[in-house]
């Protein structure tokens, strides 16, 4: 099996999965965090359902992978008309996976801690200030690339004349969802960037290489 039908076989399925853990580890995070979330009351929400949250946790840390392996995957789909805007989704895509990866550990793993720790509220505020400005940087490059790259990904393919036009359009469900606060909203994006990515991946598994085209063997000159 060539490198090229590894990625077609394995990059499919891994952007439609990865989409699934993350919108499903961020479906479990809606039903831990409280409906007014401060830094006492999700530390306590977090210690009422630890469980939840460590799964939470794990899906968004594996969604980093199958989402960058999905993102380098789907490129070969735009040879030539969207490829420009497919490439920037993609990287954008690809970055938001990478991103996310600091992002849940800065912040599952954080409140996790804080749950674990038993301090008051008093010394849980004034730890939690001192956590913020890093992650500053890595939360904005993770919105960056997830609420951009989904919609400029799928907006290429549709260019491309991959996808029918409501691809794009369950990518921008999918993306203004995820910024809607409520678990009926972590429910919407998560079937709206299953079936799309699921078409898109099924799009990657079945598409084939261009295969070369033999070089025609010279004819040997005719006797004379």
């Amino acid at each position: 099996m060539s490198t090229s039908d590894l990625s077609r076989r394995a990059g499919g399925p891994a952007l439609a999965l990865g989409v699934l853990a993350f919108s499903g580890g961020d479906l479990l995070r809606r039903v831990v965090e409280p409906t007014s979330p401060s830094v006492a009351t999700t530390t306590a929400a977090v210690r009422a359902q630890a469980g939840t949250w460590f799964a939470a946790g794990a899906l968004e840390l594996l969604s980093a992978l199958l989402l960058v392996a999905g993102a380098i995957a789907v490129v070969r789909l735009a040879p030539a008309r969207g490829r420009t805007l497919t490439v920037v989704g993609a990287t954008l895509l690809g970055i938001g996976g990478i991103a996310s990866t600091g992002h849940t550990i800065g912040y599952y793993g954080t409140y996790a801690a804080y749950a674990d720790s038993g301090l008051d509220t008093t010394a849980l505020a004034a730890m939690n200030e001192t956590t913020d400005a890093l992650g500053g940087i890595t939360i904005a490059l993770f919105m960056l690339g997830m609420l951009l790259g989904p919609v400029l990904l799928t907006t290429g393919l549709r260019r491309a004349g991959v996808v029918p036009i409501w691809i794009p359009v369950l990518a921008v469900v999918f993306v203004v969802a995820g910024a809607v606060s409520g678990v009926a909203a972590g429910l919407i994006g998560l079937l709206a960037g299953l079936v799309a990515f699921g078409y898109v991946g099924l799009i990657i598994t079945r598409s084939r290489t261009a295969t070369p085209v033999p070089t025609p063997r010279p004819q040997p000159s005719p006797a004379i």
